[in-house]
């Protein structure tokens, strides 16, 4: 009987075992205050940045195969027009504007100069990226001035000569001061320049630029001078037509010529005889030939008829015909000033037969 209550004690179900204790433990959460506290924000540290910030250039930037000015910083230019022009930007300019302009003109800091009709074009390179754009005007004559000016010049033998041989005469201005006009500019007003720089204002427009181009507009007008009639609204192909038709006309009137002659009287209103009964004494010079007094003065154009003619129509021939008539024009010019006539054969005489 032991035996089976110990295998029924072994078959029994085994206790379960004691429960574990879920006691759920509350954890206290702190207190929240009213406000709450910011977050600090977190800063780069602050780097140097090249690529941002633009550097700032004491000098301009140079310019590859731009226009310079031939005569040297220091130099007095050797063209009466190109020192008359570069005195008015001296006059108009301050004094570092008119230093550093003239500086860039001779560094070559012109990328282009052009003179057309009457502005007178330039794109000058400075410290910025971009070139600027600067101009300069002259006032321009009307058509009534302009012809006057041409009748003038027309009227006086030595400017026309001058003007047809493609020279500006240095006294030129003698025309021009009668009617108030000026070829050449000479004061502050006379000269209009614009610029696309900051510097450039109405107020102050002879910026460094203008005066460059100023520079680099004196020395081309003081190897063509010409240009000049062009800026004052007068083309140089309009001023010598103009004169060669004023002269044609001129040389055509019959009688008194009316190119300023001065009236004497008893001499220019004196009446000579017909030709006709005049024949056998027209090459006689006369007794007042002694009383005359007229200095010969060598010309101030040599061979103006040649030049005009322009090269020989015989280019192959013995001797260059220009050269050859200049020499004469000169010898004959030469023993006219010194008195003497010149030196010629005895005429072969005519063969009876």
């Amino acid at each position: 009987m032991a035996k089976k209550a110990t295998r029924k004690s072994k078959d029994a179900p085994k206790a379960a075992p004691p429960a574990k204790d879920r006691t759920v433990k509350v954890i206290a959460r702190p207190q929240l205050s009213g406000t709450i506290p910011s977050v600090p924000v977190r800063q780069r540290p602050q780097i140097a940045s090249f690529r941002s910030a633009k550097k700032v250039l004491v000098n301009p930037r140079r310019v590859r195969g731009g226009v310079k000015l031939k005569f040297k910083a220091g130099e007095v230019p050797k063209s009466w027009v190109t020192q008359r022009v570069l005195r008015v930007a001296e006059q108009a300019a301050e004094g570092e504007a008119y230093r550093e302009g003239l500086d860039y003109a001779h560094e070559g800091q012109t990328k282009r100069l052009t003179i057309e009709g009457t502005v007178c074009e330039g794109v000058i390179q400075g410290r910025s990226d971009k070139p600027y754009k600067t101009e300069l005007t002259l006032v321009t004559f009307e058509q009534p001035e302009q012809e006057q000016v041409i009748g003038t010049m027309a009227e006086q033998v030595r400017y026309a000569a001058k003007l047809l041989a493609g020279e500006l005469p240095s006294n030129i201005e003698d025309v021009f001061a009668p009617l108030g006009l000026r070829l050449l500019p000479t004061e502050v007003g006379d000269i209009t320049p614009t610029c696309s720089c900051s510097d450039w204002s109405e107020d102050k427009p002879w910026c460094k630029h203008a005066v460059c181009l100023t520079a680099m507009a004196a020395e081309r007008l003081g190897d063509d001078p010409m240009l000049v009639f062009g800026m004052r609204g007068m083309p140089v192909d309009d001023v010598v037509e103009g004169l060669r038709q004023r002269r044609v006309v001129g040389a055509a009137i019959v009688g008194p010529s009316p190119v300023l002659l001065p009236h004497v009287p008893g001499v220019t209103d004196a009446t000579s005889a017909p030709l006709e009964e005049s024949v056998s004494t027209f090459w006689d010079i006369g007794d007042g030939m002694d009383e005359l007094d007229t200095p010969i003065l060598p010309p101030e154009v040599s061979c103006v008829l040649l030049r005009r003619l322009g090269q020989s129509p015989f280019p192959e021939g013995r001797f260059p015909l220009v050269g050859l008539l200049a020499t004469c024009y000169d010898m004959i010019g030469r023993d006219a000033m010194e008195g003497q006539p010149p030196e010629s054969g005895d005429a072969p005489e005519d063969d009876a037969g």
